[in-house]
């Protein structure tokens, strides 16, 4: 069934949607991450990681665009018939409720952290869900203009609140360069696919577009300012640090923020401001995948509208988001999570379904 209501996406719309998706919990970790992993060459594999998400979006965006109209549940009926196209719904669908559960865990962890020392877990976690399910229910239109609102909203002030920074930086850190690159790359692919998660997402909301044609320039430069960004955060932390002190920080760009000390800064507390900016990254990366949540069930049990599920999904998260007992087995849980399913849902997935569409000549003009 072709999407036929007024809950349309631009191409703009799709942009902001990837973007704001993509950059959510990994931001503050990243460079720490990276460093880990890559040394003093973390900032060369961004671009690395880049280009290989951007290989697999277009790879995305071309099954899209042999079946206009047509969401992943959909599309993937036709290709592999009626009941495998639900299961790999089914499948997708569980990715993306421990996906929202790890981002709300996420969430929660910080924030005690930085900010509500005494208050409860639980508490945090069940505002954070609460309010996403407001913005879900107002459908994909609802989510498309939440992201296009945002978007100048968080990353202006973002970016005014790095570059002060800039003048306490030692150039010096980012040394040595291409120091055993090659072997670096190859160990750190499976964090960078962590960071860029979410363009897996453009299966469904590139199926509410009235020219899915549109959405190959939009998502390619979405993904060049996420790795632009990425970038720019990932040396700015770098060369304050260096990268030994960078690998035994946990949240390298709150302490890269709170090390600003400027002469006539008429801000204070910028670490403050920037985990503002950060917890509404994360909000929108969990409305979007929620609403993909939702989607996917209403598909799967043939409903006419996905709002219905979003309040009874609530108690599920909830209790999933609190399964991890502390941050370390956070990050091993999620590491594993997003190295085997996430690599099954990002990229084995649409590149079996787009070879058997191409043999089987499936196009969505002709069924």
């Amino acid at each position: 069934m072709m999407v036929r209501n007024n809950d349309t996406i631009s191409p703009y719309q799709i942009a902001m949607i990837l973007i704001m998706t993509i950059i959510g919990v990994g931001i503050f970790s990243l460079p720490a991450d990276l460093s880990k992993t890559a040394g003093s060459d973390c900032w060369l594999i961004i671009p690395v990681g880049g280009l290989i998400s951007m290989i697999f979006t277009n790879i995305i965006l071309l099954l899209n665009n042999r079946f206009p109209g047509k969401t992943f549940p959909e599309f993937a009926e036709v290709i592999i018939g009626k009941i495998p196209g639900k299961i790999l719904t089914t499948v997708f669908a569980i990715y993306c409720l421990i996906f929202v559960a790890f981002e709300a865990r996420v969430v929660n962890e910080v924030i005690k952290a930085f900010l509500l020392f005494r208050t409860p877990s639980e508490v945090i976690i069940l505002s954070i869900i609460l309010v996403s399910t407001y913005a879900v229910r107002g459908g994909v239109e609802c989510v498309a203009r939440l992201m296009e609102i945002f978007f100048p909203l968080l990353f202006i002030p973002l970016l005014l609140i790095l570059i002060p920074g800039a003048a306490a930086v030692e150039i010096s850190n980012i040394m040595p360069i291409f120091y055993h690159i090659k072997s670096r790359i190859l160990v750190s692919i499976p964090m960078m696919s962590l960071s860029f998660a979410g363009y897996e997402l453009l299966l469904y909301y590139v199926g509410f577009m009235e020219n899915p044609k549109k959405a190959y320039l939009g998502v390619n430069l979405g993904l060049i300012f996420i790795t632009i960004i990425y970038m720019i955060i990932t040396i700015l932390c770098l060369t304050m640090f260096g990268v030994n002190m960078l690998k035994e920080s946990t949240w390298p760009l709150l302490n890269y923020v709170r090390n600003i000390n400027l002469p006539g800064l008429f801000l204070e507390r910028l670490d403050a401001i920037m985990l503002a900016i950060w917890l509404f990254t994360v909000y929108t990366t969990i409305v979007s995948l929620y609403f993909v949540l939702t989607y996917s069930i209403s598909k799967i049990l043939n409903t006419k509208e996905q709002k219905q599920f979003a309040l009874p999904l609530v108690p599920l998260i909830y209790f999933l988001a609190l399964i991890p007992d502390n941050a370390a087995q956070i990050d091993k849980i999620s590491e594993v999570f997003f190295t085997y399913f996430g690599i099954l849902i990002i990229a084995v997935v649409p590149i079996i379904l787009l070879i058997i569409a191409w043999i089987r000549k499936l196009r969505g003009e002709s069924v």
